[in-house]
């Protein structure tokens, strides 16, 4: 299997549709659930807020600004775990990183 493509700044993410997202109670954390395979994959609070930034389509660059604001403290390797998750996130089929988002 090839490995996910890189995160870079002008990376275009977007969620797959056949993951559903929910949040667990007492701000546990958030599963997420990929429809075709039935895999459970566990995240943080700074992993569901990410995933629901990812409502929308994300360039990687615009995602990272947004969770630096509203993260309270913001480790000095944030934008390197950012990008590690959203690899491993693209690897397990749960997003999709391409290029560069299409110009109109």
């Amino acid at each position: 299997m090839p490995s996910a493509p890189r995160a870079h700044a002008h990376s275009l993410i977007r969620r797959n549709p056949r993951v559903v997202f929910r949040n667990l109670a007492n701000d546990q954390g958030s599963v997420l659930l990929h429809l075709d395979t039935g895999a459970y994959h566990g995240v943080n609070s700074t992993g569901a807020l990410v995933y629901e930034l990812l409502e929308r389509d994300q360039e990687f660059g615009d995602l990272l600004h947004e969770v630096r604001r509203r993260l309270a403290t913001v480790p000095p390797t944030l934008d390197d775990e950012i990008g590690a998750f959203l690899e491993e996130l693209a690897e397990r089929d749960l997003v999709q990183l391409t290029g560069t988002r299409p110009q109109p």
